[in-house]
């Protein structure tokens, strides 16, 4: 598949920044079915560890703020290479050593490392793949790298279960060291627009971001929409135990479902996304999903289960089809730094719909799903906001 005449093939970087992907989704995503066997084996309360995920997320959104901008004055594979080595020996801290503090310790550095991870590999790859393709390589990549993340969450029960939490963080470690070594081995060309300027004079360009109507709305888009989808994700396991009557067992298997029908679904997606635009299909497919939220908790038996499956593909879809349009409103110059602005967006919906979720859902799950759906509802006014790029609207929003 040739891209440009200096990449010859997407093959290997795109192996290289799907697994970097992979990586980082599966180091922050993992932590949910092993928070008791975490407990138990740091001697501390759940709530202790759930602490942690907090802790991502904040560390997180400041990689997201500063790496940005220095991947776009100096290019994108050393923060990526940093953002592994943290990974790497978070990972190994937290198979060798039994202690709370260095579990924080460790939790602060995965969220650095996974908040570089999710704008700089995202950005590498829109560097290489032209925006009329970006759609399909952005879901096959994103796809395959979320639904082998959910395969891993559900290995990593199991394993945890009989083994401990340490093999699975030791195999992390594994994992980070293999994609340590392939990204040394794949070398960036530096673009004649990466130009080095004063990290303080980037950094300032987060306030452009939030003063510019267009890039605003982008990032208030994906904090609803990341907002709904893990308000959902956070609460459904629950439920489907407490109140459905799903075994442990039960859900492992519908979540490893889950994960090999999403990489599957976005072999159709992406082409589509590309075919009919971008934010036409973000559109279309994030009102499916809002007016499949509140429709969830009054299935059972085998429709809920084709529901969630397809609530799941279609959520994860729509996510690559807007990574692909909002990695095109702004300059090559500037990519990293809107993501990681934007990013940190996300995260600010996951963590306001996770704790908004927890208040409502001892009233039942209902009531969180209406919530979600009002999120996704909002993200689709706001999606219908931003520019296709190639418009003239879009185009001036791409040229700052």
């Amino acid at each position: 598949m040739t891209i440009r005449p200096e990449t010859s093939s997407l093959t290997w970087p795109g192996v290289v920044l799907g697994t970097v992907i992979a990586l980082g989704l599966l180091d922050q995503q993992v932590i949910t079915p092993l928070i008791a066997a975490l407990a138990g084996g740091l001697r501390v309360g759940v709530a202790e560890v759930g602490l942690a995920i907090s802790a991502y997320s904040f560390a997180a959104a400041l990689a997201a703020l500063v790496m940005g901008p220095l991947s776009d004055s100096r290019g994108r594979r050393p923060y990526l290479l940093l953002g592994a080595a943290l990974m790497l020996a978070s990972a190994c801290v937290i198979s060798l050593t039994p202690h709370y503090a260095a579990f924080m310790l460790a939790r602060l550095a995965a969220g650095f490392a996974g908040g570089t991870i999710a704008a700089l590999a995202v950005a590498w790859i829109a560097d290489l793949v032209p925006y009329r393709r970006r759609g399909r390589v952005m879901a096959f990549l994103m796809g395959g790298a979320m639904g082998a993340a959910i395969l891993g969450q559900v290995g990593a029960a199991f394993a945890a279960g009989r083994f401990g939490h340490q093999i699975v963080y030791g195999a992390i470690a594994v994992l980070a060291a293999l994609t340590l070594a392939m990204l040394f081995a794949l070398p960036e060309a530096r673009s004649p627009e990466t130009v080095p300027g004063p990290l303080g004079h980037r950094l300032a360009g987060h306030v452009e971001f939030l003063k510019s109507p267009v890039h605003r709305t982008a990032a208030f888009a994906a904090f609803c929409m990341s907002g709904s989808l893990v308000g959902i994700s956070a609460y459904a396991s629950g439920w489907l135990q407490e109140v459905r009557g799903f075994s442990l067992e039960a859900v492992g298997v519908l979540y490893g479902g889950l994960g090999a029908a999403i990489m599957a679904a976005q072999l159709l997606a992406g082409p589509l996304a590309d075919r009919v635009g971008k934010r036409r299909f973000t559109v279309l497919v994030s009102g499916a999903v809002a007016a499949m939220t509140p429709v969830l908790p009054w299935l059972s038996s085998t429709p809920l289960i084709v529901a969630l499956l397809l609530f799941g593909c279609l959520a994860v879809a729509r996510i690559a089809a807007f990574t692909a349009l909002r990695s095109e409103l702004v300059p090559k110059a500037r990519r990293a730094s809107f993501l990681g602005f934007s990013n940190v967006f996300s995260q600010l919906g996951i963590a306001a719909a996770v704790a908004a979720g927890g208040l409502l859902y001892p009233y039942g799950f209902e009531p969180v799903c209406w919530l979600m759906a009002g999120f996704g509802v909002l993200a689709v006014v706001l999606i219908a906001r931003v520019p296709e790029p190639g418009s003239v609207e879009g185009t001036a929003s791409a040229n700052g």
